[in-house]
């Protein structure tokens, strides 16, 4: 091992770190000091009926954020012009306001959620009940609205019935009615994570600097170990990475007409034809739908091209593992390689399209950079345990079709997540690739950073794999050609 060129690469490894970490923490912003929190939606069923002038409706709330900023409301306009102030106001249990809102009824929407924003945050403790009144002026009969109710929390197309206690039951002028209204508060919590972010990326590195400080000194004793594996080949066989990786481009693209073109073919032709089906065809109304779906082709992509290449990343090499001895590792890397630089120009058209639609490039596109990193971890990790795998058990392909197939569908790629059903939403998040996708969506149509547990999801899941496909192809990489 050159010790020199292996110091050099580690400290520049080290300056990367620190800088995507700085770029993590003020791109972030807002998101990782704040939360937007909302609080259940309920699918509508009835309405009350007119509020007019001398009605009261009253339903027990619970605050569900550290500050409640506003109330959203779901009216009946009854498909008309109507006139007067609808009143809202939030009573503690001594019958005192805690915070007024108002809205000009002709403002509300039919069977739309509309925010109405408070006078004042409310700080009061989050879990606290409090009593919505809801009252009008100025609105007559035959020109005013009604409040729907429900009593089914809705996700999408599923609805799931909720058990309402009498007491949470809203109430008109004292009565008793069926249900709950479909109204919901809207607040922010205060986060504690930005104020342990530097600790918690200065106690990683500090690991990270230990267990590499003692793979160093492994190395110099002429022990082998990951440290060791990643030096050579970045400092002795960089180039003959070089020549895999362009020998995997010249056997894809011989004989093609287009060549490297279709890098960006491929993903807009897929888009464009999802786009017709599930656009038109089956009405999908979801905003900037383009950039949704084709983020998803992109990235699900990557993945499946990666680990379906580097799957046989040894069998595929087998005369010149047999002939030449070099690092077996350095076979699936140059597959992962390989397969990252399509990624890269498939990014090219979901650039376009953004432009194309309208979508501001915002400061939140520089995060994809730590979504790509953990993503590229996630993938090589199911490369090594993918080739390894198929060493030994040639159906390993066959199985692996069937599986990405299945993986495709479970991730949320041309459908919405909102058509989960919610009790099985949480199997859809434990999905890595979900995460990725989800993360990298957030950042270009949103333009926010996501919140500091998507980057915990998508660290772990990383890692874990990563870790579980090196253990794997280290203990089995010497029986390799027993088996070619």
């Amino acid at each position: 091992m050159d010790w020199q060129k292996s110091k050099r690469f580690l400290l520049t490894l080290a300056a990367a770190y620190w800088a995507l970490a700085a770029l993590v923490y003020f791109v972030a912003g807002d998101q990782f000091h704040r939360l937007t929190v909302t609080s259940d939606a309920l699918a509508p069923s009835s309405a009350v009926g007119e509020i007019v002038d001398g009605m009261e409706l009253r339903q027990r709330v619970t605050l569900i954020a550290d500050s409640v900023q506003s109330v959203d409301v779901m009216a009946a306009t009854y498909g008309r012009a109507n006139a007067g102030t609808m009143r809202l106001r939030l009573v503690d249990q001594q019958g005192e306001t805690v915070a007024a809102a108002s809205c000009d009824v002709s403002s509300l929407k039919e069977s739309q959620y509309v925010g109405v924003p408070f006078d004042s945050a409310i700080e009061h403790r989050k879990g606290e009940a409090l009593t919505l009144v809801i009252d009008t002026q100025g609105c007559l009969p035959g020109a005013s609205v009604s409040l729907y109710t429900g009593n089914q929390a809705t996700t999408g197309r599923f609805d799931i019935v909720q058990n309402i206690a009498e007491e949470d039951r809203y109430t008109l002028d004292g009565a008793p009615g069926v249900g709950k209204l479909c109204v919901r508060l809207s607040g922010v919590d205060t986060l504690a994570f930005y104020r342990v972010y530097w600790v918690i990326v200065a106690a990683a590195f500090a690991l990270a600097a230990a267990l590499g400080r003692y793979w160093w000194r492994q190395a110099m004793r002429g022990e082998n170990n990951p440290l060791v594996s990643l030096c050579t080949l970045r400092t002795r066989y960089s180039f003959l990475l070089r020549q895999l990786v362009s020998r995997d481009f010249k056997t894809k693209y011989k004989r093609s007409a287009l060549g490297m073109l279709w890098s960006f073919l491929n993903p807009l032709l897929t888009m464009a034809v999802q786009y017709v089906v599930f656009s038109t065809l089956f009405r999908s109304s979801t905003p900037n739908y383009a950039v949704y779906l084709l983020t998803g082709i992109v990235f699900f992509s990557f993945f499946n091209e990666a680990a379906s290449m580097g799957m046989t990343s040894i069998t595929g090499n087998a005369a010149l593992i047999k002939k030449v001895y070099m690092p077996k590792y350095i076979y699936p890397v140059s597959r992962l390689v390989s397969s990252l630089i399509n990624f890269g120009l498939s990014l090219v058209p979901l650039l376009l399209v953004v432009l194309l639609t309208g979508l501001p490039l915002r400061p939140s596109l520089l995060l994809l950079a730590f979504d790509v990193l953990c993503l590229m971890g996630f993938v090589m990790g199911m490369v090594l345990l993918l080739t390894t795998a198929m060493t030994f058990f040639q159906d390993t392909q066959f199985l692996w079709g069937v599986v990405s197939m299945m993986w495709m569908y479970l991730t949320p790629i041309f459908y919405m997540e909102t058509i989960i059903p919610q009790k099985l939403l949480v199997f859809y998040h434990m999905n890595p690739m979900y995460q990725y996708i989800t993360f990298a969506r957030i950042c270009i149509i949103d333009g926010v950073s996501p919140a500091p547990t998507a980057y915990l999801w998508c660290i772990v899941s990383s890692l874990t794999v990563l870790l579980l496909g090196i253990a794997a192809f280290k203990r089995h990489q010497d029986q390799f050609v027993l088996y070619l």
